[in-house]
C-alpha cells in the first residue's frame, strides 16, 4: 500500500512538472515571438550643416572659391549616411539604434572675426609655418557616431490641433536621445590651406593620428514617414546633434558659440522586417 501511494505521488509530481515545463516553454515562445515582431531597418542619405565658431553665416551656407591651392570650391555643406534598426513598442512609441558617418565643415572670413578673440593655439610661429594664423579659416571634420533614440508618434496631437484625422499611411514622429561620436577635425587657413590646429591628427601636421577623438552628443529631431506599400516607407528626416564640448571645428573661442552642433537633413527608406511564420500546415 505504501509503495503504491509513493508511486502515485511520484507520478503526480512528474506530471505536474511536465505541465509547468510546457507552460514555461509556451510562455518563452510567446515572449520570443513578441520580441521578434515590429522591427524595421532604415537607410538615409543627406546634407550636413555645422553651427559653431567657424561658420560664415547663421542662416545659410557659404562657399569659398578662387584660391590658388583649390582643385574645387570649398563648401560648408557636406554629406552623411545613416543606418537604423528600430523596434516598435506600441502605436506611439519606438526605440532605435542608429549609426551615422560622413563629414561636416565650415569656413569663416576675416570680417566675421571683428570684435571676437580668435583662437590661436600657436602664438610664436613664423608666417607660413604650420600653426601660423591671423584670420580667415576653415575646417573639415569626418566622423562616425552611434546613437540610441526614443521616437514618439505625434499624429494624434496633430489631429486634435487641426481637427482632422491624419492619413493612415503618414506618420509625423519626434525623437530625442544620446550618442557617442568619434571624429577627426582639421582646421586650416582659408586662403593658404596652412595648418592651424586639429583633433585626431598628429600635432602641426595633416597626418591622421592613431586614435580619433570621442565625444558624447545629445540628439533631437523629427521625421516624416510615408508608407508606400505594406512594410515599405519613405522617410524625410531632420536631426540636430549637439556636442558636449567645443572641439568639432578645432576652434575654442571666447565669445563664440560654445558647444558645437550639426544638423542632418536626409531622405531614405524604411523596411519592416517580416515576422517569421513558425506555424505548420
Amino acid at each position: 500500500m505504501t509503495k503504491k501511494f509513493t508511486i502515485i505521488i511520484t507520478a503526480f509530481m512528474i506530471s505536474g512538472s511536465l505541465i509547468f515545463a510546457q507552460n514555461d516553454l509556451d510562455q518563452t515562445a510567446s515572449d520570443s515571438k513578441t520580441c521578434l515582431k515590429d522591427w524595421s531597418i532604415g537607410i538615409n542619405y543627406g546634407i550636413t550643416q555645422f553651427a559653431g565658431d567657424i561658420r560664415q553665416y547663421d542662416y545659410t551656407s557659404s562657399v569659398q572659391t578662387g584660391n590658388a591651392y583649390q582643385d574645387e570650391d570649398f563648401k560648408e555643406l557636406r554629406s552623411a549616411f545613416s543606418f537604423s534598426l528600430e523596434k516598435k513598442i506600441n502605436e506611439k512609441i519606438s526605440i532605435s539604434i542608429e549609426h551615422i558617418f560622413g563629414e561636416f565643415a565650415g569656413l569663416r572670413r576675416p570680417n566675421e572675426y571683428v570684435d571676437y578673440e580668435v583662437h590661436v593655439p600657436y602664438s610664436n610661429v613664423s608666417p607660413g609655418m604650420p600653426g601660423y594664423f591671423v584670420s580667415g579659416d576653415k575646417f573639415v571634420t569626418s566622423f562616425n557616431e552611434t546613437d540610441i533614440l526614443l521616437n514618439y508618434n505625434i499624429n494624434s496631437s496633430i489631429s486634435k490641433l487641426i481637427k482632422k484625422e491624419m492619413p493612415e499611411n503618414l506618420s509625423v514622429i519626434v525623437k530625442m536621445g544620446f550618442g557617442y561620436n568619434s571624429f577627426r577635425s582639421l582646421r586650416t587657413d582659408l586662403y593658404t590651406d596652412n595648418y592651424i590646429y586639429s583633433f585626431g591628427y598628429d600635432e602641426l601636421t595633416k597626418n591622421e593620428s592613431k586614435d580619433a577623438v570621442t565625444e558624447s552628443v545629445i540628439i533631437y529631431g523629427a521625421k516624416i514617414k510615408y508608407e508606400i506599400q505594406d512594410g515599405l516607407s519613405l522617410l524625410a528626416d531632420y536631426t540636430v546633434r549637439n556636442s558636449m564640448s567645443d572641439k568639432w571645428d578645432s576652434s575654442i573661442m571666447d565669445g563664440g558659440h560654445g558647444g558645437d552642433r550639426f544638423s542632418l537633413f536626409s531622405f531614405g527608406i524604411a523596411y519592416e522586417i517580416p515576422e517569421k511564420d513558425n506555424s505548420k500546415d
